[in-house]
């Protein structure tokens, strides 16, 4: 009975793991062009991918879930082969409500343009400070985010992203009520075992 209790609120306070996202075009199938209806696409704790490519014709439209508990960290561009800029906006919720052809940025949440050269590179802080955008400051919390990504070049650009999901940690109000419960419980099992 003691070590059960401890193991319990371990199990309560953290989300479990799951299976990370790793969705690739090729394999999985073209993300959907219908900004009513974005392909769905749930993520995990770490690393999650994205490998697609846009053309002027073709745009992206998907919407992450941020699992309860945890945050949308970073979004690394891993690749790019454009030999122009590449959009990448997004907005809260299910769906995206900009039109392609005349998107306002003052209704996104944020925006930001990638070229081959910003392999590597953290999007999310120039999604959240772009010109005229709602914006925001650090990592998204858990909630419905839908992402567009668009090329104005004829020519297909392959694009992979790291969506990284982290978890929010207990604070410290959270860590003692569960010290103090597991205290508590230890002198009531061991009274009980007489």
């Amino acid at each position: 009975m003691r070590t059960a209790f401890p193991i319990l609120i371990a199990m309560t306070a953290f989300p479990a793991l799951g299976a990370y996202l790793d969705y690739d075009e090729v394999a999985s199938g073209d993300l959907s062009s219908n900004p009513s209806l974005p392909s769905l696409l749930a993520t995990s704790l770490g690393s999650n991918f994205i490998t697609a490519s846009v053309d002027r014709r073709d745009k992206d439209y998907f919407t992450l879930t941020i699992p309860a508990g945890c945050f949308l960290e970073s979004i690394f561009l891993r690749q790019s082969d454009g030999s122009e800029a590449t959009f990448l906006s997004l907005q809260a919720g299910s769906t995206f409500t900009e039109p392609a052809e005349s998107a306002d940025f003052r209704n996104l949440l944020g925006y930001a343009s990638f070229f081959g050269s910003d392999v590597g590179r953290d999007l999310l802080p120039s999604l959240g400070s772009a010109a005229e955008a709602i914006g925001f400051k650090g990592p998204l919390g858990e909630q419905l985010y839908t992402f567009w990504v668009d090329q104005s070049s004829p020519a297909p650009t392959a694009y992979k992203l790291e969506f990284v999901i982290a978890e929010d940690v207990p604070g410290p109000g959270s860590l003692v009520t569960a010290i103090a419960a597991t205290c508590l419980m230890i002198p009531w099992s061991r009274r009980a075992k007489r």
